[in-house]
């Protein structure tokens, strides 16, 4: 059946501003605003032993030999006091180097100039938003940021995850770093931790067998789609100073925010549902999450997509019902063993990512094995005072058939946040 109208999204939306920024101001508010600057980024070296095309034979990628090295990414968090208990958050990331272009002199082609593509990265505005404290059990943010569902919504920096790259399997089937544009509710009491969200949905035109709903983060148009919105909650205990249980979850409509209406009277809702955990005690320090997806109308969707134009730049393959992404990580600090006295960390660690694309997928959908993935990880952070991170590791990836070929990486990566 077909949705009903958004506007009790509309209504509530209007109520939270009002709340927030129509309260009476403090007597104590600012003279001059306040700033705080952080950032961190990561630079990355790897080495593969296949190729980048997974369909060019029947065995999947073919055995290569071949390296990279990029700028994965610099983001910049700048945090302003505007107001007693109100803050501006602003966060912008360039990512492999950002991206330019130059007009160019060529006489090649008779002395003509030409405007031509210097670097292929991006600029990213990942959080805008000024935030109302009210007391600690209660803030409003209103803007655009990090969408709370996920482990990386939380533990994002370099110094929070082991190994050169963050978790694929998150990664694979949820944006990385997702970010949205609407209102927050959040705060903490007596170890409990809680957010809702209501944001601007996805957009299904992105949608693929590859990585699910991760094409579906509006980023292609000057303006963000919002006839349907979407509802995110998460609720996180902290057993103790370093120890944190949570949940989260994540439901929205995605049909009528593509670019032309061709899925009227059809819903596409999204549904996402996490369980993820931290542990840091000691010398041992662990990770983990499960997440698990659902997709309605997973065929119309799919059938929509594949009558797209070529010139949006979408995948337009089959998109599955559900999915779902698995990660662990544990690691140990040898530097002790060394018998070296340091604020520093030497942890060897372990992860295992396990992650299904297409989990479950309708009847006339063809479940490709390929898209079943398993990456088992093992290297060593050199952790300076979690300030600067020096990292290797060999990830061996096995897609879920016999016959596909394996596919190995040795990366190097660099690390640092302030």
């Amino acid at each position: 059946m077909r949705h009903s109208p958004n506007k009790p999204y509309l209504s509530i939306f209007q109520l939270l501003i009002l709340l927030a920024f129509l309260s009476v101001q403090d007597a104590n508010a600012s003279a001059k605003p306040s700033f705080h600057l952080e950032g961190y980024g990561e630079l990355l070296y790897s080495h593969f032993d296949f190729g980048p095309d997974q369909k060019s034979g029947p065995h999947g990628s073919p055995p290569d030999s071949r390296a990279i090295i990029d700028i994965t990414r610099l983001a910049l968090e700048l945090e302003v006091e505007l107001l007693k208990n109100t803050e501006l958050e602003a966060e912008v990331e360039f990512e492999h180097g950002g991206a330019g272009a130059a007009l160019e002199l060529e006489f090649e082609e008779f002395g003509e100039f030409e405007q031509e593509i210097e670097k292929g990265g991006e600029v990213i505005v990942e959080e805008l938003a000024v935030e109302r404290k009210f007391s600690d059990a209660f803030r409003v943010r209103l803007g655009h940021f990090y969408v709370a569902v996920g482990h990386l919504s939380h533990r994002y920096h370099p110094a929070d995850f082991f190994g050169s790259r963050r978790s694929e399997a998150e990664t694979s089937i949820i944006p990385a770093l997702w970010h949205e544009t609407g209102v927050e509710v959040s705060g903490a009491y007596r170890g409990w931790h809680y957010q809702v969200q209501l944001v601007n949905g996805l957009d299904a035109t992105g949608f693929s067998s590859q990585n699910w709903i991760v094409g579906g983060h509006q980023k292609r148009f000057e303006t963000i789609q919002a006839t349907n919105m979407a509802w995110v909650g998460r609720l996180d205990y902290q057993f103790a100073p370093h120890c944190v249980l949570g949940i989260s979850g994540y439901r929205g409509d995605s049909a009528d925010n593509r670019p032309k209406p061709d899925m009227e009277g059809i819903d596409a809702h999204v549904s996402i549902v996490d369980v993820h955990g931290s542990f840091d005690w000691g010398r041992v320090r662990a990770r983990g999450l499960y997440l698990y997806g659902h997709l309605q109308n997973a065929t119309l969707v799919s059938a929509r997509n594949r009558t797209l134009s070529n010139n949006l730049d979408v995948l337009r393959s089959p998109v599955a019902r559900e999915a779902y992404a698995a990660f662990a990580e544990v690691g140990y600090d040898v530097l002790p063993w060394l018998a070296v006295s340091s604020p520093n960390r030497l942890d060897l660690f372990i992860r295992l990512d396990a992650y299904d694309s297409m989990a479950a997928v309708p009847n006339e959908t063809f479940d490709n094995p390929r898209f079943a993935r398993r990456v088992y990880t093992l290297g060593a952070n050199y952790n300076m005072e979690e300030t600067v991170v020096l990292k290797a590791d060999y990830a061996m990836r096995r897609l879920g058939a016999a016959h596909f070929n394996p596919e190995n990486t040795l990366s190097l990566g660099l690390g640092f946040q302030f």
